[in-house]
């Protein structure tokens, strides 16, 4: 504890001695007595400095008479030095931000055009399982024409087996319908038989 207080004592000393002063002390900002701006002279008349630069100091040695028009000018003119745009870490990052979802969309547009060519494949291979059957089912009938062309005996037994077979059909319907509406009379008769 007494160390601690032995260097306090002697950093005081070296503060306070005016030999030992390296650096001056100097206020953090500007000295509220001067409100005018620092005027920057050039040695050749301005020939050395740009157009731009001399142009903010005329206006900075209009301040004193300024009006509406002379701060809106100074507010909407550019900068001296405008810096030409380069390449910023933002946008780097940015960049690098957008690179994942990037390559996710690549990966599904590479995805949707093979789902569409294997389709386009499949269709076709569907399109032609259809023609072939096609061709097979022409060439039967073809072929059953031939036959019934060649044996007109059995050109006539097909028609009387189409005609019976309707007809069979019609007597299986008039038998539902008779089954049917005897089961409804049914319990009707067998009350008006009881009554009597």
């Amino acid at each position: 504890m007494r160390r601690f207080f032995a260097g306090k004592s002697i950093l005081d000393r070296i503060q306070s001695s005016n030999r030992l002063n390296l650096y001056p002390k100097r206020p953090f900002c500007s000295s509220t007595h001067n409100k005018k701006p620092t005027v920057i002279s050039s040695s050749n008349n301005g020939s050395s400095s740009s157009p731009s630069i001399s142009n903010y100091s005329e206006q900075y040695k209009a301040l004193d008479n300024l009006d509406f028009m002379t701060a809106a000018k100074i507010l909407f003119s550019g900068t001296p030095n405008k810096k030409k745009f380069g390449l910023d870490f933002h946008l780097v990052q940015l960049f690098f931000v957008c690179l994942p979802s990037l390559a996710v969309y690549l990966v599904a547009q590479y995805a949707r055009s093979e789902m569409k060519k294997m389709d386009a494949e499949l269709e076709r291979k569907k399109q032609a399982e259809f023609e072939a059957q096609a061709k097979e089912m022409e060439l039967k009938a073809a072929e059953e024409k031939a036959a019934a062309a060649s044996n007109p005996e059995l050109l006539e037994v097909k028609e009387r087996l189409d005609k019976l077979e309707i007809t069979v059909k019609e007597i299986a319907l008039e038998s539902k319908k008779q089954t049917s509406d005897a089961i409804r009379t049914g319990p009707q008769n067998n009350n008006e038989q009881n009554k009597q």
